[in-house]
């Protein structure tokens, strides 16, 4: 049993979570929900996929979650990821991705009006705006989605959905948040839309992040502070993802369930390939910040000193130890997460830097030194602990240094419960 938590100063501000349900699993979402193991307030639907998750979305709204509605028109305007059945709109054309030209002229009130009934039909509470990924500000693509919102916050007060929140969604590269310029052309074109809060999915960044990257992510994402609008990592988990909330880069999290946790623009791009599908099973292991194949996870496990200093310890988690991380990791895995995030959140944020280095990421660190000396007989096992314990030890590094340098007074992104209703609002471009 956890200790009541008392506070002397003023509750901190929770950091927000919306878990991305995805296309697939939702079976066992279903199952765990149903054995109270998704404690989840929060969570994102595919259009396409509202009808095979109704019972779930159902049991989850009627459990007290807010459910968002993510139009996947990003995915379905790329070659590689593409897929006729994922076409719900039923102006499109089924044959090809969407393309510039199906967005101009009247096409984008259309289309946002399409999104508009979905979303008060399926009864969500929140709309993820249509945007595409965009090189740069530069890109065809970045008009059109600024042109989208507005037109999608229009269609929502004139359907019935006034009381629909809308969110942007702004998909780019690592490369692209880097450079300065685009940061300001990109905060010049969102500053006065009718949106709530800000996504930001980066490609080539996310669970599996080097110390460098974040140190960077975090120093650029600060830029967006000034929109003084929530802002949400989207497609971040692991170490990189807390340290992103410890720093108050952005004040909210999204990602799935052991999946979404890293994004990367590249399998877009070309055309898509044959087969595919889901993950085969993996196991996450909080203390190494990572995951292994299930085979792999158990030879780790049988490693002589392994269990002691890998095994969950959290008994309300995995009760009989490492039987059931085996049997259940969906379920591990969110416990895992959830914990992790419930602590930063209980931690006031003036001390959310000084509580991740030295508890979550020294922790790990520490660990990962120790597992680096384990022998699993399983050729590359040895070299991949390795790597992480170097990486984990890079990141406390790095991390520690960038505390020093922001100083304690640095800003920090507001919470979802701080935020404006600019999603309500239709003023902007129309």
């Amino acid at each position: 049993m956890s200790a009541k938590v008392h506070y002397l100063t003023p509750q901190p501000e929770p950091i927000g979570h919306f878990l991305r349900i995805g296309s697939t699993g939702h079976h066992q979402l279903e199952t765990l929900h149903s054995r109270g193991r998704l404690p989840v307030n929060r969570v994102v639907a595919e259009a396409a996929s509202l009808k095979a998750q109704s019972e779930l979305l159902r049991s989850l709204r009627n459990g007290g979650a807010e459910i968002t509605l993510d139009t996947r028109i990003a995915e379905l305007s790329e070659p590689g990821s593409y897929v006729p059945s994922a076409q719900w709109l039923a102006s499109a054309d089924k044959t090809r991705p969407m393309i510039p030209r199906d967005f101009s002229g009247d096409n984008s009130r259309r289309i946002a009006a399409q999104v508009a009934a979905c979303a008060v039909t399926n009864g969500v509470q929140r709309v993820l705006v249509p945007s595409h990924f965009v090189v740069d500000a530069g890109s065809r693509w970045w008009q059109i989605d600024l042109q989208l919102c507005a037109d999608l916050r229009q269609a929502l007060d004139e359907t019935g959905g006034g009381n629909i929140r809308t969110d942007y969604c702004l998909i780019t590269s690592y490369g692209t948040l880097r450079e300065p310029e685009q940061r300001r052309a990109f905060l010049a074109g969102l500053r006065d839309l009718p949106f709530e809060n800000l996504w930001l999915r980066i490609s080539d960044f996310g669970a599996d992040a080097t110390s460098a990257a974040v140190r960077r992510y975090i120093s650029a994402v600060t830029d967006f502070h000034g929109l003084e609008r929530p802002l949400v990592a989207d497609y971040t988990g692991g170490l990189a993802g807390l340290a992103v909330m410890a720093f108050g880069a952005t004040g909210v999290i999204a990602h799935g369930v052991s999946e979404k946790e890293r994004f990367d623009v590249r399998p877009w791009r070309g055309p898509r390939k044959p087969g595919g599908g889901g993950q085969t099973g993996r196991v996450y292991f909080p203390a190494l910040d990572r995951y292994f194949k299930i085979d792999e996870a158990r030879a780790l496990m049988d490693a002589r000193g392994a269990r002691p200093l890998l095994a969950c310890e959290d008994r309300d988690c995995c009760p009989r130890g490492t039987e059931d991380t085996f049997n259940d990791p969906k379920a591990h895995f969110i416990t895992q997460r959830l914990t992790q995030l419930d602590d930063l959140s209980d931690t006031p944020e003036h001390r959310r830097v000084s509580r991740f280095l030295d508890f979550h990421l020294a922790s790990a660190d520490r660990r990962a030194r120790q597992a680096a000396k384990l022998d699993t007989g399983i050729p590359g096992m040895k070299l991949a602990l390795q790597k992480t314990s170097i990486r984990l030890d890079r990141m406390r590094d790095v991390l520690g240094n960038l505390d020093q340098t922001m100083g304690r007074e640095h800003s920090r992104s507001l919470s979802l419960r701080q935020h404006p209703n600019r999603g309500r609002k239709t003023e902007g471009r129309g």
